[in-house]
Protein backbone atom coordinates (compact mmCIF):
# COMPACT_ATOMS: atom_id res chain seq x y z
CA UNK A 1 0.00 0.00 0.00
CA UNK A 2 1.15 3.14 -0.91
CA UNK A 3 0.44 5.21 2.11
CA UNK A 4 0.63 2.62 4.92
CA UNK A 5 3.24 3.62 7.15
CA UNK A 6 0.62 5.95 7.95
CA UNK A 7 -1.24 3.76 9.42
CA UNK A 8 2.05 2.27 11.43
CA UNK A 9 2.92 4.07 14.94
CA UNK A 10 5.64 5.66 13.93
CA UNK A 11 4.03 7.25 10.76
CA UNK A 12 0.90 8.56 12.79
CA UNK A 13 3.68 9.67 15.65
CA UNK A 14 5.27 11.36 12.96
CA UNK A 15 2.41 13.11 11.43
CA UNK A 16 0.97 14.48 14.78
CA UNK A 17 4.18 16.12 15.80
CA UNK A 18 4.19 17.74 12.25
CA UNK A 19 0.90 18.89 12.70
CA UNK A 20 1.15 20.10 16.11
CA UNK A 21 4.48 22.28 14.74
CA UNK A 22 2.52 24.01 12.15
CA UNK A 23 -0.53 24.72 13.84
CA UNK A 24 1.72 25.99 16.71
CA UNK A 25 3.41 27.90 14.04
CA UNK A 26 1.24 29.43 11.99
CA UNK A 27 0.06 30.66 15.07
CA UNK A 28 3.34 32.38 16.19
CA UNK A 29 3.36 33.48 12.66
CA UNK A 30 0.30 35.50 12.92
CA UNK A 31 1.09 36.74 16.08
CA UNK A 32 4.37 38.24 15.06
CA UNK A 33 3.00 39.58 11.61
CA UNK A 34 0.59 41.95 14.16
CA UNK A 35 3.17 42.44 16.47
CA UNK A 36 6.04 43.73 13.65
CA UNK A 37 2.64 46.06 11.85
CA UNK A 38 2.14 47.50 15.31
CA UNK A 39 5.58 47.87 16.02
CA UNK A 40 6.39 49.38 12.83
CA UNK A 41 3.58 51.41 12.74
CA UNK A 42 4.53 53.33 16.09
CA UNK A 43 7.59 53.10 15.10
CA UNK A 44 6.93 55.41 11.58
CA UNK A 45 4.44 57.84 13.72
CA UNK A 46 7.33 58.10 15.97
CA UNK A 47 9.63 58.93 13.39
CA UNK A 48 7.28 61.18 11.99
CA UNK A 49 6.34 63.24 15.25
CA UNK A 50 10.41 63.97 15.05
CA UNK A 51 10.69 64.95 12.03
CA UNK A 52 7.75 66.92 12.37
CA UNK A 53 9.01 68.44 15.89
CA UNK A 54 12.45 69.85 14.10
CA UNK A 55 10.71 71.18 11.07
CA UNK A 56 8.29 72.90 13.36
CA UNK A 57 11.45 74.43 15.40
CA UNK A 58 13.40 75.40 11.75
CA UNK A 59 11.65 75.97 9.37
CA UNK A 60 7.90 77.23 11.20
CA UNK A 61 8.46 80.08 13.14
CA UNK A 62 10.26 81.83 9.83
CA UNK A 63 7.45 80.66 7.52
CA UNK A 64 4.65 81.64 9.46
CA UNK A 65 5.78 85.19 10.49
CA UNK A 66 6.86 85.88 6.39
CA UNK A 67 10.28 85.65 6.51
CA UNK A 68 10.95 82.42 4.87
CA UNK A 69 10.13 82.39 1.24
CA UNK A 70 8.15 79.20 -0.07
CA UNK A 71 10.94 78.06 -2.26
CA UNK A 72 13.31 78.06 0.70
CA UNK A 73 10.89 76.48 3.02
CA UNK A 74 10.42 73.63 0.77
CA UNK A 75 14.56 73.15 0.83
CA UNK A 76 14.78 73.44 4.06
CA UNK A 77 12.09 71.02 4.32
CA UNK A 78 13.71 68.40 1.44
CA UNK A 79 17.14 68.81 3.73
CA UNK A 80 15.66 68.04 7.43
CA UNK A 81 13.45 65.30 6.12
CA UNK A 82 16.70 63.08 5.35
CA UNK A 83 15.76 59.86 4.43
CA UNK A 84 12.38 59.52 5.88
CA UNK A 85 9.87 59.27 3.01
CA UNK A 86 6.82 61.68 4.09
CA UNK A 87 5.14 65.07 2.76
CA UNK A 88 5.20 67.86 5.00
CA UNK A 89 2.08 70.24 4.70
CA UNK A 90 2.06 73.39 6.36
CA UNK A 91 -0.97 75.19 8.04
CA UNK A 92 -2.44 78.38 9.64
CA UNK A 93 -4.00 78.74 12.72
CA UNK A 94 -6.80 79.13 10.96
CA UNK A 95 -6.71 75.73 9.10
CA UNK A 96 -5.70 77.45 5.75
CA UNK A 97 -2.83 75.62 3.85
CA UNK A 98 -0.14 77.74 3.81
CA UNK A 99 2.84 75.93 2.00
CA UNK A 100 0.93 72.33 -0.07
CA UNK A 101 2.01 69.63 0.43
CA UNK A 102 6.26 68.60 -0.24
CA UNK A 103 8.49 66.07 0.44
CA UNK A 104 10.36 63.02 -0.50
CA UNK A 105 7.47 60.83 -1.75
CA UNK A 106 4.82 61.89 -3.87
CA UNK A 107 1.58 59.63 -2.99
CA UNK A 108 -2.45 60.04 -2.73
CA UNK A 109 -3.08 62.31 0.48
CA UNK A 110 -6.18 61.92 2.22
CA UNK A 111 -6.22 65.51 3.92
CA UNK A 112 -5.89 66.56 7.50
CA UNK A 113 -8.85 65.80 9.56
CA UNK A 114 -11.32 68.33 11.38
CA UNK A 115 -10.48 66.71 14.55
CA UNK A 116 -6.71 67.21 13.92
CA UNK A 117 -6.18 70.72 13.05
CA UNK A 118 -8.45 71.68 16.01
CA UNK A 119 -6.28 69.63 17.85
CA UNK A 120 -3.12 71.16 16.75
CA UNK A 121 -3.93 74.58 15.71
CA UNK A 122 -6.29 75.84 18.53
CA UNK A 123 -5.49 73.67 21.18
CA UNK A 124 -1.56 73.51 20.38
CA UNK A 125 -1.36 69.92 21.17
CA UNK A 126 0.51 66.78 19.36
CA UNK A 127 -1.60 64.93 17.20
CA UNK A 128 -0.58 60.82 15.91
CA UNK A 129 -3.01 58.87 14.26
CA UNK A 130 -4.07 56.46 11.00
CA UNK A 131 -6.34 57.70 8.32
CA UNK A 132 -7.14 55.55 5.98
CA UNK A 133 -3.75 53.25 5.91
CA UNK A 134 -1.66 56.96 6.19
CA UNK A 135 0.13 57.60 8.79
CA UNK A 136 -0.43 61.80 10.37
CA UNK A 137 1.40 63.15 12.63
CA UNK A 138 0.41 66.81 13.47
CA UNK A 139 3.10 69.16 15.23
CA UNK A 140 1.75 73.13 16.42
CA UNK A 141 3.76 76.09 15.86
CA UNK A 142 4.36 78.24 18.56
CA UNK A 143 5.92 81.74 18.65
CA UNK A 144 8.14 82.19 21.19
CA UNK A 145 9.83 85.36 23.21
CA UNK A 146 11.75 86.04 20.76
CA UNK A 147 9.20 87.10 17.94
CA UNK A 148 6.69 88.31 20.14
CA UNK A 149 8.95 90.22 22.89
CA UNK A 150 9.30 89.44 26.15
CA UNK A 151 6.18 90.60 27.73
CA UNK A 152 3.91 87.97 25.45
CA UNK A 153 3.65 83.94 26.35
CA UNK A 154 3.95 81.35 23.48
CA UNK A 155 1.27 81.94 20.70
CA UNK A 156 0.25 79.60 17.83
CA UNK A 157 1.43 80.39 14.74
CA UNK A 158 0.42 77.67 12.55
CA UNK A 159 1.30 73.48 12.32
CA UNK A 160 2.99 70.99 10.28
CA UNK A 161 1.48 68.25 9.58
CA UNK A 162 3.81 64.85 8.38
CA UNK A 163 1.95 62.02 6.34
CA UNK A 164 3.03 58.89 5.04
CA UNK A 165 1.86 55.87 3.70
CA UNK A 166 1.81 52.72 6.29
CA UNK A 167 3.04 50.43 3.18
CA UNK A 168 6.31 51.66 3.60
CA UNK A 169 6.13 49.64 7.72
CA UNK A 170 3.66 47.01 6.15
CA UNK A 171 6.32 46.35 3.52
CA UNK A 172 8.87 45.28 6.32
CA UNK A 173 6.29 43.78 8.48
CA UNK A 174 5.82 41.56 5.21
CA UNK A 175 9.06 41.07 4.51
CA UNK A 176 10.23 39.96 7.74
CA UNK A 177 7.05 37.49 8.14
CA UNK A 178 8.26 36.43 4.79
CA UNK A 179 11.97 35.54 6.48
CA UNK A 180 10.17 33.73 9.79
CA UNK A 181 8.32 31.97 7.40
CA UNK A 182 11.25 30.37 5.63
CA UNK A 183 12.56 29.55 9.29
CA UNK A 184 9.67 28.21 10.16
CA UNK A 185 9.58 25.99 7.29
CA UNK A 186 12.92 25.03 8.10
CA UNK A 187 11.83 24.14 11.11
CA UNK A 188 8.94 21.69 10.49
CA UNK A 189 11.16 20.08 8.22
CA UNK A 190 13.36 19.61 11.18
CA UNK A 191 10.57 18.67 13.97
CA UNK A 192 9.78 16.18 10.75
CA UNK A 193 13.16 14.26 11.17
CA UNK A 194 13.69 14.28 14.46
CA UNK A 195 9.97 13.09 14.97
CA UNK A 196 11.28 10.49 12.68
CA UNK A 197 14.09 9.14 14.86
CA UNK A 198 11.83 9.66 17.76
CA UNK A 199 8.54 7.44 16.50
CA UNK A 200 11.72 5.25 15.56
CA UNK A 201 13.05 4.89 18.48
CA UNK A 202 9.65 4.08 20.11
CA UNK A 203 8.17 1.91 17.86
CA UNK A 204 11.35 -0.45 17.63
CA UNK A 205 10.30 -2.07 20.80
CA UNK A 206 6.79 -2.69 20.10
CA UNK A 207 8.62 -4.36 16.81
CA UNK A 208 10.11 -6.03 18.50
CA UNK A 209 7.68 -7.47 20.76
CA UNK A 210 5.43 -8.18 17.92
CA UNK A 211 7.92 -10.26 16.17
CA UNK A 212 7.76 -12.09 19.45
CA UNK A 213 4.22 -12.26 20.04
CA UNK A 214 3.84 -13.06 16.29
CA UNK A 215 6.54 -16.45 17.03
CA UNK A 216 4.31 -17.57 20.42
CA UNK A 217 3.03 -21.01 19.97
CA UNK A 218 5.11 -21.71 17.18
CA UNK A 219 7.89 -23.75 19.36
CA UNK A 220 8.66 -25.54 22.07
CA UNK A 221 11.34 -22.61 23.40
CA UNK A 222 8.74 -19.53 23.67
CA UNK A 223 10.49 -16.44 22.22
CA UNK A 224 10.93 -13.24 24.95
CA UNK A 225 11.64 -9.30 24.88
CA UNK A 226 14.90 -8.89 27.16
CA UNK A 227 16.12 -6.21 24.29
CA UNK A 228 12.73 -4.06 25.32
CA UNK A 229 13.06 -4.30 28.78
CA UNK A 230 16.08 -1.91 28.66
CA UNK A 231 14.82 0.33 26.04
CA UNK A 232 11.38 2.95 24.76
CA UNK A 233 9.54 4.39 27.39
CA UNK A 234 8.72 3.15 30.66
CA UNK A 235 5.84 1.58 29.47
CA UNK A 236 6.65 0.08 26.90
CA UNK A 237 9.53 -1.45 28.74
CA UNK A 238 6.76 -2.25 31.60
CA UNK A 239 4.99 -4.35 28.75
CA UNK A 240 7.62 -6.33 27.35
CA UNK A 241 8.24 -7.53 31.28
CA UNK A 242 4.08 -7.97 31.64
CA UNK A 243 4.72 -10.05 28.35
CA UNK A 244 7.53 -12.11 29.41
CA UNK A 245 5.20 -13.17 32.79
CA UNK A 246 2.35 -13.69 30.73
CA UNK A 247 4.56 -16.03 28.44
CA UNK A 248 5.80 -17.45 31.74
CA UNK A 249 2.55 -18.46 32.97
CA UNK A 250 1.34 -19.41 29.70
CA UNK A 251 4.47 -22.01 29.49
CA UNK A 252 3.46 -23.24 32.89
CA UNK A 253 -0.02 -23.53 32.04
CA UNK A 254 0.99 -25.68 29.16
CA UNK A 255 3.09 -27.52 31.26
CA UNK A 256 0.96 -28.58 33.33
CA UNK A 257 -1.49 -29.58 30.79
CA UNK A 258 1.05 -31.42 29.09
CA UNK A 259 1.44 -33.15 32.21
CA UNK A 260 -2.56 -33.49 32.77
CA UNK A 261 -2.55 -35.33 29.15
CA UNK A 262 0.09 -37.94 30.08
CA UNK A 263 -1.74 -38.30 33.41
CA UNK A 264 -5.49 -38.19 31.87
CA UNK A 265 -4.18 -41.05 29.16
CA UNK A 266 -2.57 -42.70 31.92
CA UNK A 267 -5.85 -42.30 33.89
CA UNK A 268 -8.03 -43.84 31.09
CA UNK A 269 -6.11 -46.56 30.69
CA UNK A 270 -6.72 -47.22 34.18
CA UNK A 271 -9.98 -46.62 33.88
CA UNK A 272 -10.44 -48.78 31.11
CA UNK A 273 -8.77 -51.76 32.95
CA UNK A 274 -11.09 -50.76 35.80
CA UNK A 275 -13.93 -50.74 33.69
CA UNK A 276 -12.96 -54.05 31.63
CA UNK A 277 -12.43 -56.20 34.63
CA UNK A 278 -16.03 -55.95 36.57
CA UNK A 279 -17.50 -55.57 33.06
CA UNK A 280 -15.87 -59.15 31.78
CA UNK A 281 -16.79 -60.84 35.39
CA UNK A 282 -20.52 -59.49 35.20
CA UNK A 283 -21.23 -60.45 31.69
CA UNK A 284 -19.14 -63.91 32.30
CA UNK A 285 -21.26 -64.44 35.39
CA UNK A 286 -24.44 -63.41 34.33
CA UNK A 287 -24.03 -65.56 30.88
CA UNK A 288 -23.48 -68.51 33.18
CA UNK A 289 -26.81 -67.82 35.01
CA UNK A 290 -28.31 -67.34 31.83
CA UNK A 291 -27.29 -70.23 29.91
CA UNK A 292 -27.94 -72.56 33.22
CA UNK A 293 -24.15 -73.45 33.74
CA UNK A 294 -24.62 -71.51 37.68
CA UNK A 295 -27.29 -72.93 39.72
CA UNK A 296 -28.08 -73.20 42.89
CA UNK A 297 -25.35 -71.71 45.39
CA UNK A 298 -23.15 -71.04 42.27
CA UNK A 299 -25.82 -69.00 40.67
CA UNK A 300 -26.53 -67.33 43.91
CA UNK A 301 -22.21 -66.56 44.09
CA UNK A 302 -22.58 -65.48 40.19
CA UNK A 303 -25.10 -63.30 41.14
CA UNK A 304 -23.54 -61.93 44.59
CA UNK A 305 -20.50 -61.14 42.66
CA UNK A 306 -21.79 -59.27 39.65
CA UNK A 307 -23.38 -56.89 42.57
CA UNK A 308 -19.92 -56.22 43.83
CA UNK A 309 -18.67 -55.64 40.86
CA UNK A 310 -21.40 -53.11 39.75
CA UNK A 311 -20.82 -51.45 43.12
CA UNK A 312 -17.26 -51.33 42.33
CA UNK A 313 -18.36 -49.60 38.77
CA UNK A 314 -20.30 -47.13 40.81
CA UNK A 315 -17.85 -46.06 43.19
CA UNK A 316 -15.41 -45.43 40.71
CA UNK A 317 -17.75 -43.08 38.64
CA UNK A 318 -19.05 -41.53 41.60
CA UNK A 319 -15.46 -40.22 42.85
CA UNK A 320 -14.90 -39.14 39.13
CA UNK A 321 -18.13 -36.69 39.41
CA UNK A 322 -17.41 -36.04 42.97
CA UNK A 323 -14.18 -34.24 41.67
CA UNK A 324 -15.87 -32.30 39.23
CA UNK A 325 -19.15 -31.46 41.75
CA UNK A 326 -16.74 -30.28 44.10
CA UNK A 327 -14.62 -28.08 41.59
CA UNK A 328 -18.11 -26.23 40.29
CA UNK A 329 -20.26 -25.59 43.39
CA UNK A 330 -18.80 -24.67 46.90
CA UNK A 331 -22.17 -25.72 48.46
CA UNK A 332 -23.70 -24.42 51.84
CA UNK A 333 -21.52 -22.98 54.17
CA UNK A 334 -22.82 -23.38 58.25
CA UNK A 335 -20.58 -23.05 61.08
CA UNK A 336 -19.07 -27.14 62.59
CA UNK A 337 -17.26 -28.45 64.93
CA UNK A 338 -13.77 -29.31 64.28
CA UNK A 339 -14.30 -32.81 66.55
CA UNK A 340 -17.83 -33.69 64.68
CA UNK A 341 -15.92 -33.60 61.24
CA UNK A 342 -13.14 -35.47 62.64
CA UNK A 343 -15.34 -37.91 64.25
CA UNK A 344 -17.65 -38.75 61.36
CA UNK A 345 -14.75 -39.00 59.37
CA UNK A 346 -13.38 -41.99 62.03
CA UNK A 347 -16.56 -43.85 61.12
CA UNK A 348 -16.20 -43.86 57.90
CA UNK A 349 -12.76 -45.22 57.05
CA UNK A 350 -13.04 -47.90 60.53
CA UNK A 351 -13.85 -50.83 57.92
CA UNK A 352 -11.03 -49.80 55.98
CA UNK A 353 -8.76 -49.66 58.99
CA UNK A 354 -9.71 -52.79 60.66
CA UNK A 355 -9.31 -54.69 56.92
CA UNK A 356 -5.79 -53.66 56.79
CA UNK A 357 -5.34 -54.11 61.07
CA UNK A 358 -4.25 -50.36 61.43
CA UNK A 359 -4.30 -48.31 64.09
CA UNK A 360 -6.05 -44.50 63.67
CA UNK A 361 -4.73 -42.63 66.78
CA UNK A 362 -6.58 -39.19 67.80
CA UNK A 363 -3.52 -37.58 69.80
CA UNK A 364 -4.05 -34.21 69.87
CA UNK A 365 -7.61 -33.00 70.48
CA UNK A 366 -8.67 -29.39 70.38
CA UNK A 367 -11.85 -28.46 69.50
CA UNK A 368 -12.84 -24.74 67.24
CA UNK A 369 -15.46 -24.07 65.31
CA UNK A 370 -15.20 -23.45 61.50
CA UNK A 371 -17.51 -22.59 58.56
CA UNK A 372 -17.77 -25.03 56.21
CA UNK A 373 -19.97 -27.95 54.29
CA UNK A 374 -19.85 -30.83 56.40
CA UNK A 375 -20.39 -32.99 53.01
CA UNK A 376 -17.35 -31.52 51.26
CA UNK A 377 -15.03 -31.26 54.30
CA UNK A 378 -15.21 -35.03 55.45
CA UNK A 379 -14.86 -35.58 51.79
CA UNK A 380 -11.44 -34.46 51.94
CA UNK A 381 -10.29 -35.51 54.83
CA UNK A 382 -11.66 -39.31 53.98
CA UNK A 383 -9.49 -38.49 51.16
CA UNK A 384 -6.67 -37.77 52.85
CA UNK A 385 -6.82 -40.85 55.39
CA UNK A 386 -7.84 -43.11 52.91
CA UNK A 387 -4.53 -42.44 51.12
CA UNK A 388 -2.94 -42.93 54.65
CA UNK A 389 -4.13 -46.26 54.56
CA UNK A 390 -3.07 -47.24 51.21
CA UNK A 391 0.27 -46.31 51.74
CA UNK A 392 0.58 -47.50 55.23
CA UNK A 393 2.14 -51.21 56.07
CA UNK A 394 -0.43 -53.51 57.80
CA UNK A 395 -0.18 -53.44 61.62
CA UNK A 396 1.03 -49.25 61.01
CA UNK A 397 -0.72 -46.28 62.81
CA UNK A 398 -2.09 -43.26 61.53
CA UNK A 399 -2.28 -40.38 63.65
CA UNK A 400 -4.68 -37.50 63.40
CA UNK A 401 -3.69 -33.97 65.53
CA UNK A 402 -6.44 -31.19 65.99
CA UNK A 403 -5.05 -28.02 66.85
CA UNK A 404 -6.85 -24.85 67.17
CA UNK A 405 -4.13 -21.97 66.55
CA UNK A 406 -4.83 -17.74 66.85
CA UNK A 407 -6.77 -17.37 63.91
CA UNK A 408 -7.01 -20.88 61.81
CA UNK A 409 -7.97 -24.73 62.99
CA UNK A 410 -5.55 -27.29 61.97
CA UNK A 411 -6.04 -30.88 61.13
CA UNK A 412 -2.61 -33.01 60.75
CA UNK A 413 -2.86 -36.47 59.67
CA UNK A 414 0.39 -38.54 59.54
CA UNK A 415 1.58 -41.83 58.21
CA UNK A 416 4.42 -44.34 58.68
CA UNK A 417 4.77 -45.15 54.87
CA UNK A 418 7.18 -45.25 52.19
CA UNK A 419 6.68 -41.14 51.46
CA UNK A 420 6.40 -39.47 48.19
CA UNK A 421 8.95 -39.32 45.46
CA UNK A 422 10.69 -35.62 45.92
CA UNK A 423 10.03 -35.37 42.01
CA UNK A 424 6.80 -35.85 42.86
CA UNK A 425 5.87 -33.85 45.53
CA UNK A 426 5.39 -30.49 43.79
CA UNK A 427 3.01 -32.55 41.57
CA UNK A 428 0.74 -34.59 43.94
CA UNK A 429 -2.17 -31.82 43.75
CA UNK A 430 -2.72 -32.20 40.16
CA UNK A 431 -5.19 -33.90 38.96
CA UNK A 432 -4.28 -37.79 37.51
CA UNK A 433 -1.39 -37.54 39.50
CA UNK A 434 -0.57 -41.27 41.49
CA UNK A 435 2.38 -41.61 43.18
CA UNK A 436 2.77 -45.27 41.67
CA UNK A 437 1.02 -46.48 38.33
CA UNK A 438 0.63 -49.90 39.75
CA UNK A 439 -1.23 -49.00 42.39
CA UNK A 440 -4.57 -49.86 40.04
CA UNK A 441 -6.72 -48.97 43.22
CA UNK A 442 -5.48 -44.99 42.92
CA UNK A 443 -7.18 -42.96 40.22
CA UNK A 444 -4.94 -40.00 41.16
CA UNK A 445 -8.33 -37.17 41.85
CA UNK A 446 -7.99 -37.92 46.30
CA UNK A 447 -5.65 -35.18 46.53
CA UNK A 448 -7.06 -32.89 43.68
CA UNK A 449 -9.96 -32.98 45.07
CA UNK A 450 -9.00 -32.25 48.68
CA UNK A 451 -7.24 -29.11 47.41
CA UNK A 452 -10.33 -27.91 45.45
CA UNK A 453 -12.39 -28.29 49.19
CA UNK A 454 -9.96 -26.66 50.75
CA UNK A 455 -9.64 -23.13 48.64
CA UNK A 456 -13.81 -23.31 48.93
CA UNK A 457 -13.48 -23.22 52.32
CA UNK A 458 -10.75 -20.30 52.42
CA UNK A 459 -8.16 -22.65 53.55
CA UNK A 460 -5.15 -24.50 52.22
CA UNK A 461 -3.41 -27.98 52.14
CA UNK A 462 0.26 -28.43 52.95
CA UNK A 463 2.23 -31.65 52.42
CA UNK A 464 5.74 -33.09 53.85
CA UNK A 465 6.98 -36.14 53.29
CA UNK A 466 10.34 -37.94 54.20
CA UNK A 467 11.21 -41.16 52.21
CA UNK A 468 11.13 -43.99 53.94
CA UNK A 469 9.48 -42.59 57.26
CA UNK A 470 6.31 -41.47 56.60
CA UNK A 471 3.83 -38.42 54.88
CA UNK A 472 2.02 -35.78 56.84
CA UNK A 473 -1.04 -33.64 55.46
CA UNK A 474 -1.45 -30.67 56.98
CA UNK A 475 -5.31 -29.08 56.68
CA UNK A 476 -6.25 -25.63 57.79
CA UNK A 477 -8.96 -23.24 57.52
CA UNK A 478 -10.36 -20.10 59.20
CA UNK A 479 -11.70 -19.93 62.28
CA UNK A 480 -15.60 -19.12 62.64
CA UNK A 481 -16.13 -15.50 63.67
CA UNK A 482 -19.13 -14.30 65.85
Amino acid sequence: MRFGWLKRLSGQLVLSHVFVAVVVLAFALGVAQLTFRHYLAVTQLTQLSEQGQVIARNVGPQYFSGTMPDYVAKDYIHILQGALKAQVTLVSDTGQVELPPTGNIQFQAVGIPESALARVAEQGQVYRGIVDNVAIVGVPVKAGPSYLGPSYGPNILGAVFVESPLSISQGTANTLTRLLLLGELVAVIMVGALAYAISWRLSRPLQELRRVVAGTGRADDAPRVPAAEDQGPLEVQELAREFNRLEDRIQAQVGQLKREAEARDALLAHVAHDLRTPLTSIRGFLEAVKDGVATGDAGDRAVQVAWEETLRLQRLVNRLLRATRIRSESGTMVPLSLHQIVGKTMERVKPVMDEKDLKLVWSTQEDATVLANEDYLVEALVNVVDNAVKWSPEGGTITIETIRETSRAVVRVSDQGPGIPEELLPRVFERFVTGDASRQSSNGLGLFIVDEVMRHHRGGVDIHSTPGEGTTVELWLPCATG
